[in-house]
């Protein structure tokens, strides 16, 4: 297992842990710091290619033909569409950071697949309880079934 594979495992474990417990994921700001300071001298473009899809999620003032050349870019793709979410309440700030750190530390079936995660578990959560989901445990959920499938599957 890689550094940065570790460090994903380990931050997103805790916070899964914080996410349904308290309902808030304190340090994941530090959290989506790391993996740009991880990733930036290994995956520049694609760096802050997710970085200001970020940006553009967490600031509503700007305009949505900043994210017209992101675009072009997959990794982008689902921090976009989560900042989208944020633009319109449906999902959290510290999911939006977490989804971001993803896409910086993985490639993109990753992060579809913590994607795909999240929603398994917000099915499973919806039959138990109401109330706001918590995200995190559902993005664990699909990393976690990234990595056994990258143990499990021989590489090409």
């Amino acid at each position: 297992m890689t550094l940065t594979e570790s460090f994903a495992l380990l931050s997103f474990t805790i916070f899964s842990i914080a996410d349904l417990r308290y309902r808030l994921v304190p340090g994941i700001e530090l959290f989506f710091l790391g993996t740009i300071l991880l990733t930036l001298p290994a995956t520049p473009l694609q760096t802050v290619v997710v970085l200001l899809g970020c940006a553009w999620g967490i600031f509503r003032n700007l305009s949505g033909w900043f994210t017209l050349p992101l675009l072009f870019s997959p990794p982008a793709w689902p921090v976009l569409l989560t900042g989208y979410g944020y633009h319109k309440g449906m999902v959290g700030r510290a999911d939006l950071l977490a989804i971001s750190g993803l896409a910086c530390l993985f490639p993109l079936p990753a992060v579809l697949l913590s994607l795909l995660g999240l929603e398994l578990w917000r099915r499973f959560w919806i039959r138990r309880k109401t109330g706001l989901i918590p995200a995190l445990p559902g993005l664990l959920l699909g990393l976690l079934t990234y990595l056994f499938l990258q143990l499990v599957l021989p590489r090409s």
